[in-house]
């Protein structure tokens, strides 16, 4: 990976216009104002979701596929 010298980037994308519109109400629901909130937030949940996958991911390669435990004093 480059080292990146600026505390921030651009990041542009052409969507569709329905997309576009639904964002625009989906950011009502969080509060978000703005184009530039509404790609931050969900820049920040799509890196969440990987983190989390990739968590998953490793857990899964650990047991072998099997059924990881349960913590102690969690009864199926």
């Amino acid at each position: 990976m480059e080292k990146r010298l600026a505390k921030s980037e651009v990041w542009q994308a052409r969507i569709p216009t329905k997309l576009a519109r639904d964002l625009e109400q989906d950011a009502e629901v969080f509060g978000l104002n703005g184009r530039s909130e509404i790609v931050r937030e969900a820049l920040t949940m799509l890196h969440r979701r990987a983190d989390e996958q990739r968590m998953a991911d490793g857990i899964a390669e650990y047991y072998g596929g099997k059924q990881a435990p349960l913590p102690a004093g969690i009864d199926r």
